[in-house]
């Protein structure tokens, strides 16, 4: 199969322009260039040998976040995302500097790789912990252009070392279940995962959290780097691969997306999908049992949905649904068109004006909502966002996931 066969779906976009609207960087450029049927254009125009890999060509490519809202509302089903995937497979890192290219790789063996994910964890440290790690004591998070990372940290520390099963609480109602960590549940999402493990629990679902898990291999993928990111994929579908296990429960959405993909990257998966479940979904459609109750929170929470949960996932509004089971608290959801926040994996990372610009217009929306709490469902997100809160002078606003408010008001 020649180039132009293998890029044959970008003959599928009839270039209507119907997703112009919804692309955050078309929004903030007016570029063609930077919009979805822009960058189709340009990658036939690459596939079909009439445009060269040039680094500005790439720097299109590279510019997308990958938020595939354009793929919610495209008339044709073009598979943008995958087609930027494949492109960015087959033409490498051309567009990027040495430095971007070098904190990429430098992210992704940080969080993928076991070993280098426990040093960081021990010399980033937790806000929480009594002492803070080496690199945030010394200062070269910021040396090395991390002072965003930094900022986003959360300021909890939980337990990091997780058993293989959690059983059920009282009356077991729910089998079947296995927990997906994805690789930040140390750094960055401890309390989230043991707050999910909790609510499960009480709801009388026994949880398993097979160990041969890994990353779910997003960050590896969507960076063209698919060899490391296929052996991840079938690392977790053996770790999955469980006779009792019906059900994978994701707490990160990035995570569920690339899970809910798997069947159409990884041969060796075609049902997985169907097992993949974003946590606030599977808990709503449980049944409640009479007894579980939680505590009044006079409080205001403004809930903001990832593109991931949104676009991939359509889970939107289940976050919000499950909040509203908190006496007392006021819900205010941020409205249904909110573009992108910029986080966008280690988007924020590699292109941080854009990112931020993004993340200015969510934190506009939040600032006039003036709650005590944003919830969001995917720790990136999570982390962009309250590193913005606090570069606002919002610190007050506390940052965290769904399920983890709903843990702590959880009467026991």
């Amino acid at each position: 199969m020649n180039q132009s066969e293998r890029f044959s779906d970008t003959d599928l976009c009839v270039k209507c322009g119907l997703c112009l609207p919804h692309c955050p960087t078309y929004s903030k450029t007016l570029d063609e260039n930077e919009s979805p049927r822009g960058r189709i254009a340009l990658i036939q125009g690459w596939a079909q040998g009439s445009l060269e890999a040039t680094p500005e060509l790439t720097r299109h490519i590279d510019n997308c976040l990958l938020c595939r809202s354009c793929e919610a509302v495209c008339p044709a089903y073009v598979p943008y995302g995958h087609l930027v995937d494949r492109f960015r497979s087959e033409t490498g890192e051309a567009g990027k500097t040495a430095s971007t290219r070098l904190k990429s790789a430098g992210i992704r063996r940080a969080l993928t790789n076991k070993r280098a994910s426990h040093w960081v964890e021990q010399l980033v440290g937790k806000s929480g912990a009594l002492s803070q790690g080496l690199l945030r004591k010394t200062g070269l998070l910021r040396a090395f252009g991390l002072a965003e990372f930094e900022a986003g940290l959360p300021d909890t520390s939980t337990s990091l070392r997780w058993n293989d099963f959690y059983p059920a609480q009282g009356k077991n109602e729910r089998d079947g279940i296995a927990l997906f960590l994805g690789c930040t549940a140390n750094l960055l999402d401890a309390e989230t995962v043991a707050s999910a493990l909790l609510v499960l629990n009480r709801l009388g679902v026994g949880v398993r959290v097979p160990h041969t898990q890994a990353c779910c291999g997003a960050l590896h993928y969507h960076a063209g780097d698919q060899a490391p990111a296929h052996a991840l994929m079938k690392r977790n579908l053996a770790a999955f691969d469980l006779p009792d296990v019906d059900t994978v429960v994701t707490i990160a959405s990035g995570c569920g997306a690339m899970l809910r993909d798997y069947p159409q990257l990884e041969s060796t998966a075609p049902d997985f999908a169907a097992s993949v479940k974003d946590v606030s979904q599977f808990l709503a459609e449980l049944s409640w049992a009479n007894e579980v109750e939680f505590k009044p929170l006079p409080a205001k929470v403004c809930v903001h949905t990832p593109c991931t949960l949104k676009n991939v996932l359509r889970a939107e509004r289940y976050g919000a649904d499950l909040l509203r089971r908190i006496p007392s608290l006021e819900v205010a959801p941020l409205p249904s068109g909110q573009r992108c926040c910029g986080a966008a994996g280690s988007y924020m990372l590699e292109h941080p004006e854009m990112a931020q610009d993004l993340r200015n217009d969510v934190l506009e929306r939040v600032a006039a909502v003036n709650p005590d709490f944003l919830a969001t469902s995917n720790p990136g997100c999570a982390l962009h966002l309250r590193a913005g809160l606090k570069k606002k002078g919002m610190g007050r606003v506390e940052v965290l996931h769904p399920v983890t408010l709903l843990a702590r008001q959880l009467i026991q």
